[in-house]
């Protein structure tokens, strides 16, 4: 689809990339290995413990790179209009997504791999196997903090900067523009609710192990939603996603003379 080919949609696609890998870890990787699906895990399974580790702090802390990228790009859509499709080339969006990535799984790996030993499962009295960390998660705790106050403060500039803006934009794109900024500022809810629940989860660790528990709990509830819930609220907020959609589901119609409505659609 041509239409998706602006530098909003494939950022939109590549945060979705991030959101769906989180998804399919905690439905293939964390749930089973919780409840025990048929008896297949155990306290002994140390390498799936570390490997459950890795792949839990990776999820958690690239979902941060897209909300960032995305935030500069509203920036950068109402503040330089007439160079936003330079700035943002295929290029850079990929170089800009994928060097944070990196960046992350660069800073976690040695840490993991140095204390591997850490990582171990517990079998709680409820049967239910638990994950713990050690050192790991002392150094992931901080990562964490630092990278979700930092993805926080970025989006909240660029969102406020972006939303006084928009009020007075006159340009050609201006509407369509707004309707890309709420569908961002939208996107970005379900991970302030995951800045939330880790903040509180990490203070909470050692003062109050039950209600710690409860927002581990939580937690598998709430990624489960953070990386869906953005697709969805993208095709009930943006009109023009839900239209190209429909356009491609059941074909073009006839034009019936108004061929304006088509052109219209064509850039985002």
């Amino acid at each position: 689809m041509e239409e998706f080919q602006s530098s909003y949609y494939l950022l939109f696609i590549m945060q979705f990339v991030a959101d769906f890998y989180m998804f399919i870890f905690v439905e293939i990787i964390m749930r089973p290995r919780k409840f025990n699906y048929f008896g297949l895990f155990s306290e002994d399974m140390q390498g799936y413990a570390v490997f459950s580790t890795a792949n839990l702090f990776i999820a958690k802390v690239v979902i941060c790179c897209g909300h960032v990228v995305i935030a500069f790009n509203r920036f950068t859509a109402f503040y330089l209009p007439f160079k936003h499709d330079q700035i943002w080339a295929k290029s850079v969006v990929f170089g800009s997504i994928l060097s944070l990535w990196g960046m992350f799984i660069v800073a976690l790996l040695p840490v993991i791999i140095i204390y591997r030993n850490s990582a171990k499962l517990v079998r709680m009295e409820n049967g239910i196997l638990r994950l713990l960390s050690g050192e790991i998660t002392t150094y992931y705790s901080y990562l964490c903090r630092i990278t979700y106050v930092f993805t926080v403060v970025v989006c909240s500039i660029c969102y406020l900067c972006s939303y006084l803006k928009a009020r007075k934009s006159m340009h050609r794109n201006a509407s369509l523009e707004k309707r890309l900024f709420i569908c961002a500022v939208a996107s970005s809810f379900p991970f302030c609710i995951e800045v939330v629940r880790t903040t509180l989860e990490n203070f909470s660790f050692r003062r109050n192990e039950d209600f710690s528990s409860f927002l581990a709990e939580f937690g598998f509830y709430e990624m489960e939603a953070m990386a869906t819930v953005s697709v969805w609220l993208q095709l009930l907020i943006n009109k023009n996603v839900r239209a190209l959609i429909v356009k491609e589901l059941i074909g073009p119609k006839e034009n019936h003379g108004k061929g304006t409505v088509t052109s219209s659609l064509h850039k985002f």
